[in-house]
């Protein structure tokens, strides 16, 4: 039998102190801070907040606002914004991802004390006085 390297038990004792210390460390309760617990609502904030955090990660938060205002908007009209966007292309330029994403972050730029949710309502009505036009 070949002697155990004393460096090797004291690598060993270490990692068992560390492991310990990490499973003891996973076991402490969680305590959210006042004001934090749940999702953050991307509709909720400050317009001013949402464009720095455009210019910081301009397709992630473009991206949230994007997928918000979906179903926002299904909530409100209860329809699905593919089917009010194919409405509205009808009558005027076509609604892409782009131009959405746009029109919210354009919004939220001139208007920073507004929250992100008249943005959204700022889009919908875009959207509906393009429908109306047609009829």
């Amino acid at each position: 039998m070949k002697p155990v390297n004393p460096n090797h038990r004291r690598h060993a004792l270490a990692a068992c102190v560390l492991l310990l210390a990490a499973g003891g460390a996973s076991a402490e309760k969680l305590v959210m801070p006042d004001g934090m617990g749940g999702v953050p609502d991307i509709g909720a904030i400050p317009c001013g907040v949402y464009s720095e955090m455009v210019r910081i990660s301009p397709l992630g938060s473009r991206h949230s606002l994007i997928t918000w205002s979906a179903g926002y908007l299904q909530a409100v009209t209860g329809k699905p914004l593919q089917e009010v966007v194919n409405a509205a292309d009808r009558t005027g330029s076509p609604w892409t991802y782009q131009r959405l994403g746009d029109e919210l972050t354009d919004f939220c730029k001139a208007n920073p004390k507004l929250i992100t949710r008249d943005a959204v309502l700022n889009v919908a009505r875009a959207l509906e006085s393009q429908q109306s036009s047609a009829r």
